[in-house]
């Protein structure tokens, strides 16, 4: 099938007269966010057993329609990897769609490929050898090229044949309602396209060897950063660069000239924003030893150590017993804070001590910590 390039609102109509009564459609999103804060929609595919288009959002105002057609959740939308897409989406329609079905996650509970890429899993499972040479292209560009349409929707053409192959698979290993338990998740959160500004520190390229005190004011110019970005709509390091973090972070200037000699000409800050910055330092240079970041990377003791490389081989067992990455079944972060807040009730909020994973293993690491 050849994709159907969709420029105009008459075009869309009509796609979605024709998508009327399916409740399957595989979806994909080109987009751009090398110079913004927030990625720019460049083109949203769609496809079933007898459609491929290419909607243009450039071209019209396609939020009307696509929120018709995406927010319906009568209609489950396949994805690969869809975090980003669904970022972008939020960003334009305001809203992310639901009902979603990850050839990702379906195919991670199956083999031992966590976090296989789409072309990759195109030739594993259909024998298809995909074209990269549009990997890296300017999706915001036009006119398109024919190369970059036919692109674009074979990434959905495909995208629709592997949910059928890879549901099959998961139906006959029995696995199909871990997938549905783990699909719910992928929408359960609400900010989960809002940067967590508790930690920004850790953003900041070199922080880790500050220490606390200074890692305070780090912390709290990355939160002034992200907000400006935010303000500008533009790259968090266009804003200010990591290693000027971290030398504001060092020196805490107390005046305005004082600061203006870190950042340098670079910057176009106004008087205001100066001004913010620096009193952001002066304010984060009074926070309280114990309010501070923890920068530790390792918060276990040694014993807790030895108890964590223990579970940690259990869930590798598991994995092989499953044939699955162990990835998959728990991170090493979430062992460690299974350690810390055993016997607690904090542990019902991990992943690894919820639904199937629970059952596969998470109650085996509960009694072997409790022994």
């Amino acid at each position: 099938m050849k994709p159907e390039l969709i420029e105009s609102p008459e075009q869309m109509d009509t796609l979605l007269k024709q998508l009327n009564g399916t409740d399957l459609i595989a979806v994909d999103t080109e987009f751009f966010r090398e110079t913004t804060y927030y990625p720019q929609l460049a083109l949203v595919q769609i496809a079933t057993d007898s459609i491929v288009a290419c909607i243009d959002p450039l071209a019209f105002d396609a939020r009307a329609t696509l929120k018709k057609l995406l927010l319906d959740n009568t209609v489950t939308k396949i994805f690969h990897s869809c975090s980003q897409d669904l970022e972008v989406l939020f960003y334009y329609l305001g809203e992310a769609p639901g009902e979603i079905y990850d050839t990702q996650i379906a195919n991670a509970l199956l083999t031992e490929h966590h976090q296989i890429g789409y072309a990759a899993l195109v030739e594993n499972e259909l024998g298809t050898t995909l074209d990269k040479s549009q990997t890296r292209t300017n999706w915001l560009q036009r006119p398109l090229t024919h190369k970059q349409i036919e692109y674009a929707g074979d990434d959905v053409l495909y995208l629709y044949k592997l949910q059928h192959v890879l549901d099959e698979k998961l139906q006959a290993a029995g696995r199909k309602i871990w997938f549905e338990e783990d699909s719910e998740k992928l929408i359960s959160n609400e900010n989960s396209f809002q940067v967590d500004t508790a930690n920004l520190w850790k953003r900041v390229k070199g922080a880790t060897r500050l220490n606390r005190n200074k890692l305070a004011i780090a912390q709290a110019i990355a939160v002034w950063r992200e907000q400006l970005a935010q303000q500008k709509d533009r790259t968090r390091r266009k804003i200010l660069a990591d290693d000027i973090v971290v030398e504001l972070a060092l020196a805490a200037p107390e005046n305005v000239s004082a600061l203006e000699q870190h950042i340098g000409n670079k910057y176009h800050f106004s008087s205001q924003e100066k001004q913010q910055l620096l009193e952001t330092i002066k304010t984060a240079t009074q926070t309280p030893d114990e309010q501070c970041p923890e920068n530790r990377f390792n918060i276990l003791d040694n014993e807790q150590k030895s108890t964590l490389k223990t579970l940690q081989q259990l869930v590798n067992n598991k994995a092989v017993e499953l044939g699955i990455s162990s990835a998959i079944l728990s991170s090493r972060k979430e062992l460690e804070q299974l350690i810390l807040s055993h016997a607690s009730a904090e542990t019902d909020k991990l992943s690894i001590m919820q639904g199937w994973r629970l059952n596969c293993i998470g109650q085996q690491l509960s009694d072997r910590l409790s022994k």
